[in-house]
Order: C-alpha cells, then structure tokens, then sequence
C-alpha cells in the first residue's frame, strides 16, 4: 500500500454533488475504471481488496453525501459555496495498491 498524493476540486465536488458527473471527486483524482470510492474505504477492481482510508477522507466523504442529499433543496450558488468550503477538508493523499 502506497499513498497517492491528490488535489479534490470544488469543482469535482459540485459536479458529483448537483448529478452532472458519475465519478466521486475522489475517484476523479485517481484511475475511476481501476477504483472506486466508498465511505470509509476504496476498492481495487484489479486486487479484489477494500482499502482502508484515512480519517481525513473520511470525514470528508461524509460532508460530501450530506450536501448531495440536501443540494436538492438548495439554490446553486449555495451549494457551490458549500463546496468550495469542503474542498477545504479534502484530504491531501489517498491509499492506494501498485
């Protein structure tokens, strides 16, 4: 297991967040058609095998679901603010295999 260094744009989040992309923010910072993200792990498609991932990306992935589930109620440019404001909180590394 390696960390990955990654940069989360609030972009990505927003495009997640609002319906406009399938791909998580953080699977768009690494290789969507090998991993996919989940709560508190990413799985391998290639290995079989749950990673395991840091408190950071977790937690951020929780803020991420919460917006998703309220944006529908929310005015875009809310929502857009609210992302840039979690983009704050993205972690800086995932754990990934070779």
């Amino acid at each position: 297991m390696n960390k990955f260094d990654i940069k989360v744009s609030s972009n990505d989040i927003f495009n997640w967040v609002v319906g406009n992309s399938v791909f998580d923010p953080i699977e768009r910072c690494v290789d969507p058609t090998r991993y996919e993200a989940f709560d508190v792990f990413i799985y391998d498609s290639k290995t079989k095998v749950n990673i395991l991932q840091t408190e950071e990306y977790q937690k951020f992935n929780s803020e991420v679901t919460k917006l998703k589930k309220l944006s529908r109620k929310m005015d875009k440019r809310e929502v857009k603010s609210v992302c840039e404001e979690i983009c704050e909180i993205a972690p800086q590394y995932v754990i990934l295999n070779n």
